[in-house]
């Protein structure tokens, strides 16, 4: 997969983050040319990781989009410092263990958009 369509794909899952109604069929659309398996792994393992703290706040700073720059700065600087650092490789995977947990229900969102198409 090209650096772009990696892109493309973190782009589409973050929109279940804003602080507005998330429109799951268009996220859905958009994945359509991705493996499940690959979507589902991008949505905890790159994304959740960067954009859950949006769902947290008391004001979320992002309500429409995640810039596309931000995302894909933050989810590789991520992704490097997990294979540089034993320490973090742990701590993202007690992160990641929670977020499937606490996401459970916006992944089964995203799942049955799919499923329709």
């Amino acid at each position: 997969m090209t650096r772009e369509e990696r892109i493309q794909l973190w782009s589409a899952l973050s929109d279940v983050f804003v602080d507005n109604e998330v429109d799951y069929a268009g996220i859905a659309r958009q994945l359509t040319e991705f493996d499940r398996t690959t979507v589902e792994a991008a949505f905890y393992e790159d994304v959740a990781p960067a954009c859950y703290t949006n769902l947290l706040a008391p004001i979320p700073p992002i309500w429409t989009d995640f810039d596309s720059a931000w995302l894909s700065e933050t989810i590789e600087r991520n992704q490097a410092a997990r294979q540089r650092w034993p320490l973090r490789r742990l701590r993202d995977r007690l992160l990641i263990a929670c977020l499937r947990r606490t996401l459970r229900s916006e992944w089964a969102k995203v799942v049955r958009e799919l499923d329709r198409l």
